[in-house]
């Protein structure tokens, strides 16, 4: 039975219901975010903190904290002081902005050898960051209390969802970059500092489905000058096998030569139709012109993002991943992502890409519900 199509309402796109698509949606409610009042913010902010409790339950709330979060870049200072008074631990992003006196009392229970809590105290902490953390992270490294038995991973891991870790010295290493721009819809001719899925005339030696550049980069535009990249470069993937692999490694120069390999591909991969492909390889993105909150990705926009991002957090659909570099070992750092939904209809998930810039190597993931 062939499914009925409508038009969006709004961009006049096709979809398979009536009203308003997804991404309009996402773009709507974003927009009605940005333009708040301070009083309305600060409104907002007050109806998080009377929602606190154990769960944070509120399911209007907990989404405006994360859109006051991705779109006006809130201070979540008081959120914090609430929730710590509260014994209110999750979501971890409210301990972005605690104060010294927030995070010592979230250390004193996690150092509490009985601690029941420490999944989220962990989690908490490393948003919150500070040289406070790292000391009692390190501490708990060489010297695990009773309670680490029952967790899968160690305090360094953990930092990870607050994008740093840490050496056996102690020394903390960052695995974010402290800039975030999104790449929005928009006029892909007008600006070439980013581009977007552009198709390239090779096949993929697996599946034959034909390449794409997911992201062409100009390092030398100022907006990207924190990626310290100092020319253009590409990205090439398959669009399948992206998807159905452990991951692609691209090996680049910043001349725009890049060449990629799959790693632990599964077998049955298909070809990508024809139609998909241009569908995705038809997209218009543009570079934002200004900043945006180190948080934007995880603006709640439906799980239905309709941007690319450059740098600030992941917005994880797992765990936090980042990789080591096949070359060197070091820890790789994140620094843009693609939700497959934004190209095409006909995808779901995340890619997450990571670089490693003294081996000129990029590791690029698929993560999926």
């Amino acid at each position: 039975m062939t499914q009925k199509e409508y038009n969006c309402q709004e961009c006049g796109g096709t979809i398979h219901f009536e009203g308003i698509c997804h991404q309009c949606r996402g773009r709507k409610k974003r927009e009605g975010h940005q333009s708040l009042s301070e009083p309305e913010i600060a409104e907002k902010i007050e109806r998080i903190i009377a929602a606190l409790d154990e769960s944070f339950s509120s399911k209007n709330e907990f989404e405006d904290f994360f859109d006051l979060l991705a779109y006006r870049n809130i201070s979540t200072e008081k959120i914090a002081a609430a929730a710590a008074k509260a014994g209110v631990h999750y979501p971890w992003a409210i301990y972005r902005n605690a104060t010294p006196a927030v995070r010592e009392t979230l250390i004193a229970r996690l150092m509490d050898p009985k601690c029941k809590e420490a999944n989220d105290l962990l989690n908490c902490l490393a948003i919150a960051g500070g040289t406070d953390v790292l000391a009692a992270f390190l501490r708990l490294e060489k010297e695990p209390l009773p309670w680490s038995k029952k967790l899968y991973a160690p305090p360094s891991i953990y930092a990870h969802a607050g994008g740093w870790t840490f050496d056996e010295e102690g020394n903390r290493i960052e695995l974010n970059y402290g800039v975030c721009f999104p790449v929005l819809p928009g006029d892909k001719s007008a600006d070439h500092a980013v581009l977007v899925a552009s198709p390239r005339a090779e096949t993929c030696p697996h599946c034959g489905s034909r390449l794409i550049d997911i992201m062409t980069l100009d390092g030398r535009d100022s907006r990207l000058a924190f990626l310290g990249l100092s020319g253009v470069l590409r990205i090439p993937l398959c669009p399948v096998c992206a998807t159905m692999c452990e991951r692609t490694i691209v090996r680049y120069e910043l001349d725009g030569d890049s060449s990629m390999e799959l790693v632990e591909c599964f077998e049955d991969s298909n070809r990508m139709p024809e139609d998909e492909y241009a569908e995705m390889t038809a997209k218009n993105f543009t570079l934002a012109k200004q900043p945006e909150s180190l948080f934007y990705a995880q603006g709640c926009n439906d799980f239905c993002g309709d941007y690319a991002m450059i740098g600030g957090f992941a917005d994880w659909i797992q765990d936090p991943q980042y990789d080591a570099c096949p070359d060197c070992g070091k820890h790789m750092r994140y620094f843009a992502s693609v939700p497959w939904s934004a190209l095409s209809d006909h995808s779901e998930g995340t890619l997450f890409l990571e670089i490693c810039q003294d081996c000129r190597v990029i590791s690029a993931f698929h993560q999926q519900t």
